[in-house]
């Protein structure tokens, strides 16, 4: 990890963060959930993390067994989705508990803020402290918790616009998520705050012996995901079929879910399965990356997914289809954007790149270059003081019913 030392010192209270998702999970918001917590507390800031991920826990202050400041905890929230006796039961006789447990702990420890990532059903009781104890609340969106707010349950959809409403701040990760956010307020204009996700560029830079690897031979593609449907795996394997590529070109299918076995058999099916190689879920996706020319990604619904961060970490020119660094930046300059859904677009994308080992070169270094200058977890880290620090300064941020551009490349988070 990046050295953020001396960025929040000692002029920042401390903080909890509370996520959904932590290791052993895997995915964006439980990378979110670390990174930011280690890089708050390298930073000089006092750091707490709750998980809340439904799992009934012990006593709830008991700290994890690699870090006290780790905590998991229950909160009941079933009520949210299915309005039974039971889980109106359970609200009433553990919500009062579970919210008395938390207001004591925030008065026990000095907790000044509360950074809530993907902020969905387990938020009700710090909205009672914000009121209770006079804490600030951060409310951090990530994607699905905004662009599904349509489809949650009633009560849900309730306690989602109240967290945005009651947020001392918001903050996004992408341009998109701000017209969400501020469309579900209504008409409260929010304090929204866009910081983009961060990669540490030192854990990806490429080892010499996949160098020479990358330089000869083949061309091979790449996509890393859990193959679940809004990562339309199924319309890469098409797109590489469709496309008029050198046979020896191949692709690397990396991940596993809900839509493997049918990307698979697409594969079978279309011709193309012995150029077509399914790695499975990987814990470590660096060698992948590292023996690969260019990464795709085609979801048609993301917030600013780390991977493509990653892969411009890499070194690897990218197809994407418009999500983080993909509609932040000029297209063209790392790699080619791409509508959602069109298999045929992303095969031209494929033959365009495949074809100019030059250009895909070139994007790739740029790729690289905007990786350890906009998106370096430093910028990340001292993004997140000075928003900290305004909340719990109670200075104004910025407010618009209309988020302004992100602009090309430059994310900010004081407006």
């Amino acid at each position: 990890m990046a050295d953020a030392r001396e960025i929040g010192k000692a002029d920042i209270s401390p903080v909890l963060i509370v996520t959904p998702w932590y290791k052993p999970a895997i995915g964006g918001v439980a990378e979110v959930a670390d990174r930011l917590f280690r890089l708050l507390q390298i930073s000089g800031v006092e750091t707490h993390l709750w998980v809340c991920d439904g799992k009934p826990a012990g006593n709830m202050f008991s700290a994890d067994a690699g870090n006290r400041n780790i905590r998991r905890v229950y909160i009941p929230t079933s009520f949210f989705y299915n309005m039974t006796p039971r889980s109106l039961a359970s609200m009433i006789f553990h919500g009062p508990v579970v919210a008395r447990q938390i207001m004591g702990f925030i008065h026990a420890q000095g907790i000044r803020t509360v950074l809530l990532l993907f902020p969905i059903d387990y938020v009700w009781p710090f909205l009672l402290a914000r009121r209770l104890a006079e804490v600030k609340i951060i409310a951090s969106y990530h994607g699905n918790d905004l662009t599904k707010y349509k489809r949650q349950p009633l009560f849900l959809r309730y306690l989602m616009r109240k967290t945005l409403r009651m947020a001392d701040a918001v903050t996004v990760c992408a341009n998109h998520l701000a017209a969400a956010a501020q469309q579900i307020a209504g008409a409260k204009a929010l304090d929204i705050h866009l910081i983009s996700n961060c990669v540490d560029c030192e854990e990806f830079f490429i080892p010499e012996q996949y160098r020479d690897g990358r330089a000869e031979g083949s061309v091979s593609l790449i996509h890393i995901s859990n193959f679940n449907p809004k990562k339309r795996t199924k319309d890469i394997v098409q797109a590489f079929a469709m496309a008029q590529l050198p046979t020896e070109t191949r692709l690397i299918m990396v991940g596993n879910g809900p839509d493997y076995a049918e990307t698979r058999q697409l594969a079978e099916s279309l011709g193309v399965a012995d150029r077509v190689e399914f790695a499975g879920a990987q814990k470590d996706v660096r060698p992948f990356l590292w023996r690969a020319d260019i990464f795709l990604l085609a979801s048609d619904d993301e917030g600013a997914p780390l991977v493509l961060l990653e892969a411009m970490a890499s070194g690897l020119a990218w197809i994407s289809t418009p999500w983080g660094a993909a509609e932040m930046l000029p297209s063209g300059e790392c790699g080619l954007v791409v509508p959602p859904g069109s298999p045929e677009k992303f095969a031209m994308a494929m033959e365009k790149l495949v074809g100019d080992p030059e250009r895909r070169k070139s994007m790739g270094r740029r790729g690289r270059e905007r990786a350890e200058r906009d998106f370096h977890p430093r910028v990340y880290a001292e993004k997140h003081c000075q928003l900290i620090r305004m909340v719990q300064g109670g200075q104004p941020g910025w407010k618009s019913a209309s988020p302004p551009s992100l602009g090309e490349g430059m994310y900010r988070a004081d407006r």
